[in-house]
């Protein structure tokens, strides 16, 4: 079982919510309250991420980490749920959707993609840092996570990437190695629940223009961009984050 938090009473209504990689559910600390009291809400910590690190990770697929959400909320006796989901959790979110899609009611999929570039990417990723750590990580994932700057400003924000660079190596690479292998574009059309798409017209991961062709391959899925947010929206537009969540949901 993977580590997660419960937030709210509300049980009519219940909200699951998947962080990005490198992040544990802390990533949504600054707009799980206000959800809270309108939702029961769920964070979990993806394997090999946050209090989940301990798990084996070794040739971990998409598929695995969605059964996992499903056996977290089976052992809650919860039958149907919305996601939110952002990045590696936007991929677990589609992948909910395609192979659950009786129990997902509706779909939020923020700065994500069906396919996260090319797969070598990952694979060099994750073979630096089995071979010398997670530290050379954060001048990299600080340009991705934020606008220029940002960082600086914002405790918040500082202490996820702190939070990263105790991540379990192995357990960050083996994830790695699961972006790599992630490819739901053909699956896509399968996924028959509401869907909105939102985008940051700042994120240098998964652009806007990612966005939308992700949004073009979901049937009646809706993208909207927020500006001025980065690869880790909701830390920097909380607001605009929180506001668009509840409006679909």
């Amino acid at each position: 079982m993977l580590h997660y938090t419960v937030h709210g009473k509300n049980k009519q209504k219940t909200l699951v919510m998947g962080s990005s990689l490198g992040t544990s559910s802390a990533m949504w600390d600054n707009i799980v309250g206000a959800l809270a009291e309108q939702y029961q809400v769920i964070t979990f910590d993806t394997r090999g991420h946050g209090q989940s690190q301990h798990l084996s990770s070794a040739g971990l697929e998409v598929k695995q980490l969605a059964a996992d959400v499903i056996e977290i909320l089976d052992h809650l006796d919860i039958q149907t749920f919305s996601y939110v989901g952002l990045s590696l959790g936007g991929a677990i979110g589609q992948q909910l959707a395609i192979d659950y899609p009786q129990r997902v009611e509706k779909l939020v999929l923020c700065c994500t993609a069906a396919k996260f570039g090319d797969a070598q990417v990952w694979l060099d990723r994750a073979a630096k840092v089995r071979n010398e750590g997670m530290a050379w990580l954060l001048e990299p994932t600080k340009g991705r996570w934020y606008t220029p700057g940002f960082m600086e400003t914002s405790p918040f924000a500082r202490t996820l990437l702190d939070e990263m660079l105790t991540l379990d190596a192995e357990g960050y690479a083996a994830v790695c190695e699961t972006v790599s292998r992630f490819d739901a574009r053909a699956d896509l059309g399968r996924i028959n629940c509401p869907t909105l798409a939102i985008a940051g017209t700042e994120d240098l991961s998964t652009p806007v223009a990612v966005m939308q062709e992700l949004a073009n391959g979901i049937p009646n899925a809706r993208l909207i961009a927020v500006q001025g947010a980065a690869h880790i929206g909701n830390v920097e537009k909380p607001g605009e984050f929180l506001a668009a969540i509840q409006a679909f949901v």
